[in-house]
């Protein structure tokens, strides 16, 4: 007979037919009684709620700090707005100055007259400030009427030595008698610096002044008086 064909003995393992050993009912019985029984779960503590833990391991603050924050941010009042200063006004651009006057160069030749370099036009007019000629005398020495004629003396010592550019610029004027007012307009000069100027020149003996003619009355010619007019008006 086969092996299967054993009764199998009390209380012996079971063997199974892929020939694995298995405990028998007393074995297991005696492995249950030794198991111990589970232990009941205890609650996680009340703070351990509410600690948050990140399934990464990162800690996060709590609720109640969470809530601390958000109080204080609340409480914070909103910043104020400083309004923006406008800008200054602005000036406006400085007026264009004028250019500088240009001063005028003057040439003074020996035994000729005061004439203005680049200026040929205007050989009479004196470029000096009147006074200077006068060394600021006001009076003169002779009478000289407005209307009184002068003219050059050819006699005179015009070559005695260089005289000086106001001399020679009545010396061109006067070759043919001239008035006082005349010799004032044309010279661009002040009335009383003609008037010094001629008396200067005739104490010299450079020009010869002429009797006035004068009416009965004792009023100056007409004639004279036409004559000064037409001469002023040619200026």
């Amino acid at each position: 007979m086969g092996k299967s064909d054993r009764p199998e003995q009390a209380g012996s393992p079971a063997t199974g037919r892929s020939g694995a050993r298995f405990p028998s009912a007393r074995q297991r019985q005696r492995f249950e009684n030794a198991e111990p029984e589970p232990a009941p779960a205890e609650h996680p503590p009340r703070g351990a709620e509410r600690s948050r833990v990140g399934r990464s391991g990162a800690r996060f603050p709590s609720v109640k700090l969470l809530e601390q924050f958000e109080q204080v941010e609340s409480a914070e009042p909103p910043p104020t707005r400083v309004p923006a200063t406008p800008p200054p006004p602005r000036r406006p651009p400085p007026a264009p100055s004028a250019p500088p006057r240009q001063r005028t160069t003057l040439t003074f030749a020996e035994g000729e007259g005061l004439a203005e370099a680049g200026d040929a036009g205007d050989e009479h007019r004196l470029r000096v400030r009147p006074y200077v000629l006068t060394k600021g005398r006001t009076h003169a020495a002779h009478h000289l009427a407005v209307e009184t004629l002068v003219s050059v003396d050819p006699r005179g010592p015009w070559r005695r030595g260089p005289l000086s550019g106001e001399y020679q610029a009545v010396r061109r004027l006067c070759v043919q008698p001239r008035s006082v007012a005349e010799v004032a307009a044309t010279l661009a000069v002040p009335l009383g610096v003609a008037r010094v100027l001629l008396s200067d020149m005739a104490d010299a003996g450079l020009i010869v002044v002429h009797g006035n003619r004068a009416t009965a009355e004792g009023r100056p010619d007409l004639p004279l008086l036409e004559r000064v007019l037409r001469g002023l008006r040619a200026v």
